[in-house]
């Protein structure tokens, strides 16, 4: 799988910002633009419209003579944008009294108001008016290649600046987006001089942004966790290596004395110890091992379940070590309770629960499990008539490797994967005292409380 291509954060902010910028000052230029051109040529449409009716007063003033001449010397010096004509009508005969200089004849069909049409190979606007007799008539004309100049010119004048300052905006863009990131910058460096055998959370003196301080948060909780991880993964190796230690150096004590000894009866002695603590690392490794598979990433699939034919199960399958120690082990559930709960997580959270009530509670105790609920949630209970734990005792029981005050074989591991089974299934663990003894005191009690159809995913 190859890795996906790295990319300048910078870069590609400068880019779409200087490109948005510039499209929408483009478009603006285009807007711009086209509203200029339609400003001009209304006023160039005013501007024919003055000359023609000055045109049409000169006329009828007689003096177009004087006009033509000065506009012929004006002409030779400076060339003229206008064409225009002078009609006369008398007595029903119509002659041309004027064409302007470099013209040709226009087109006497010419409509009075504005119109356009081809004039010398090229498109020009035209303005006709007469007087209220119809005896003058004036005809002015433009062409159409002068207001495309002047819209032009309006153009560049518009474009040029742009096109000046987009690099002095890329720059100030480049430098303002450079400063803005100055914050991720440094968190990069912190967390680049984070140290993998001692990691610290970063420096929350510093004020960040809105969007870059919950990514430093997130950095500091994820390195709260590992640290919390590996605080733990240190411990339980400590933990475990003194607790596989000394069942260790017993098996190798038994087998020195079962190759030592003299007679067939110490030999078989020594041996059934070495079986025995073979037992005990069998079990100690088992519990280990589950522990371990009690992870969030090894979660299985939770889904509403009745936990009554679960409780059956466990019970069923440790009947027989119940009946071998002379227990009595009764079930009492009531189905109709339903719980979100992992069934796997379930099975290993009882089975370690009656485990521990076979192993502590003596021989011939009674050992009770019962399955009640009510509005608020379901309560599987595993309670034994043996020796206890004293209250100030019970809080210490879910710690890994601890154990109760009767001395027995087991590792001190059972409680802690129920509490663990617990917290991730959002139950509760509650220990108390149990059964009723016939000296009057109380056994011991260990309850998983489960709210009523209640799932760990929506309520985390």
């Amino acid at each position: 799988m190859t890795a996906a291509r790295a990319y300048s954060l910078r870069r590609r902010l400068v880019w779409l910002l200087t490109s948005s910028v510039a499209v929408i000052w483009l478009l603006s230029s285009l807007v711009v633009y086209q509203r200029a051109h339609r400003e001009a040529d209304e006023l160039l449409d005013n501007q024919l419209k003055q000359v023609a009716e000055t045109l049409l007063a000169m006329a009828a003033g007689g003096e177009v003579d004087h006009f033509v001449k000065e506009l012929h010397e004006h002409a030779q010096r400076h060339p003229v944008p206008l064409a225009f004509e002078i009609w006369h009508t008398d007595e029903g005969e119509t002659q041309r009294l004027v064409t302007s200089p470099g013209h040709a004849e226009l087109q006497t069909g010419t409509s009075l108001g504005f119109s356009e049409h081809l004039h010398q190979g090229a498109r020009w606007r035209f303005y006709a008016t007469q007087d209220g007799d119809a005896e003058y008539r004036v005809v002015v004309g433009q062409a159409h290649a002068s207001r495309e100049k002047l819209a032009r010119e309006i153009g560049i004048s518009l474009l040029v600046p742009a096109v000046l300052a987009l690099p002095l905006m890329a720059l100030a863009v480049w430098w303002v987006v450079g400063r803005t990131l100055r914050p991720v910058d440094g968190v990069v460096r912190q967390v680049g001089a984070l140290d993998a055998q001692a990691l610290a959370p970063l420096d929350e003196t510093d004020a960040l942004p809105n969007e870059i301080a919950p990514l430093r948060n997130a950095l500091n909780a994820l390195v709260r966790r590992v640290n919390e991880a590996f605080d733990n993964e240190r411990r339980f190796t400590a933990d475990a290596a003194h607790e596989l230690r000394t069942p260790l150096a017993a098996l190798k004590v038994q087998a020195q004395v079962a190759l030592r000894a003299q007679t067939a009866d110490s030999r078989q002695r020594a041996l059934m110890q070495v079986m025995a603590g073979v037992d005990r690392m069998t079990h100690l490794v088992e519990q280990l091992l589950t522990l371990a598979r009690v992870d969030p990433a090894n979660q299985t699939r939770q889904l509403p379940l009745d936990p009554a034919e679960i409780i059956a199960e466990v019970c069923a399958g440790s009947l027989p070590q119940a009946q071998l120690q002379k227990q009595s082990l009764t079930v009492d559930v009531s189905p109709g309770c339903t719980v979100v709960v992992s069934a796997a997580w379930l099975q290993i959270a009882l089975r370690n629960l009656v485990d521990n009530a076979l192993r502590y509670a003596g021989e011939g105790a009674q050992i009770r499990v019962s399955l009640a609920h009510d509005a608020a949630g379901c309560a599987i209970t595993v309670a034994d008539d043996g020796p206890g734990v004293a209250p100030a005792l019970r809080a210490h029981l879910i710690s890994r490797f601890v154990r109760g005050e009767v001395e027995h074989e087991g590792c001190g591991l059972g409680l802690s994967i129920v509490a663990r089974i617990a917290a991730l299934s959002n139950a509760r663990l509650e220990l108390g005292d149990g059964l009723l003894r016939a000296d009057g005191g109380h056994g011991f009690v260990a309850t998983l409380h489960f709210r009523q159809g209640s799932d760990p995913a929506k309520d985390a």
